[in-house]
């Protein structure tokens, strides 16, 4: 048999076994996003999320894909600056220049995302699918969580994007790409910033409806990936990311996990925090900036 038809033969084979292929590894990163039984106001100013991340040292136990028990303290943030996370692009000079830690929260209708950040240069120029020019938090989405590409993007996988108000922009941005469904994401995003003295805070709900293939339910999980840039007056553009040594394939996604918050912890007069603590351990934000829908 010569080998243009063994050529074929292998190809033919390949195409026949493609859908059964077993997923990429993944990353081992895992997060958490706490459940809340009443809905966040997106303002930018996290008084909302104080009350659910702040007052309860609860601790759970999860299974992560590979078999491996981790314990979670609740609402533990995602923290990336330039010892955990990997700097894809650019600088980053110090803590001030950039750093960040970003919490999740979830419902039936919505996911939510807040990131208190640090930057000591806001830029904030562009509009629409240039925001990631910028500063900007991207999150990464697998509704599935099977990745079956290494970079192409299915019609369940989505890059968000999320940018403040600063100089020359005077209302937050939310923005999506790759996925084919991107504009009726676009159109259901909700996102919201305000100034803090040594930075800014980003919030953000985005409708699950909007987000094929994820449905999310306690004990549940999808694969996820949190990046930023940091944009600074001198045009250096710095970007980092949580998982993986590439932000954008999801073979590379950690793992966000949906927990239950426990019914002890309710009703929600529990969760006051006295009006003299700081919200989130930050200095309370000076200005609210709500973005309107794109």
């Amino acid at each position: 048999m010569s080998r243009d038809v063994w050529a074929a033969l292998a190809l033919c084979l390949g195409l026949i076994l493609w859908p059964v292929r077993p997923a990429w590894p993944h990353s081992e990163e895992a997060a958490v996003a706490v459940k809340t039984y009443t809905p966040v106001t997106v303002n930018g100013t996290l008084e909302d999320w104080v009350r659910r991340l702040e007052s309860s040292n609860w601790t759970g136990k999860l299974q992560v894909k590979k078999g491996q028990v981790i314990e979670w303290i609740r609402g533990a943030p995602i923290y990336l600056n330039a010892l955990t996370s990997h700097l894809e692009a650019g600088t980053v000079k110090s803590p001030e220049d950039f750093s960040a830690a970003i919490y999740a929260l979830w419902d039936e209708r919505h996911f939510y995302i807040a990131a208190v950040v640090h930057d000591d240069e806001l830029v904030t120029q562009h509009q629409g699918e240039d925001i990631w020019q910028d500063d900007v938090l991207e999150l990464w989405l697998d509704c599935r969580h099977d990745a079956v590409t290494h970079t192409l993007f299915q019609e369940d996988e989505y890059q968000l994007g999320f940018s403040p108000a600063g100089p020359g922009r005077p209302q937050a941005v939310a923005w999506a790409w790759r996925n084919p469904r991107t504009e009726p994401v676009i159109q259901a995003m909700t996102v919201a910033s305000s100034l803090t003295p040594d930075g800014y805070v980003l919030e953000a709900a985005v409708p699950w409806a909007a987000l094929q293939g994820c449905h999310p339910t306690v004990g549940g999980m999808i694969g996820f990936n949190i990046s930023m840039a940091d944009k600074d007056n001198d045009q250096l553009w710095t970007h980092v990311a949580w998982s993986g040594q590439l932000h954008s394939d999801p073979s590379q996604f950690g793992h966000l996990y949906f927990v239950d918050a426990p019914i002890d912890l309710f009703p929600a007069d529990v969760f006051e925090v006295p009006a003299d603590s700081p919200s989130l351990g930050l200095l309370k934000p000076s200005r609210s900036h709500q973005g309107k829908k794109p």
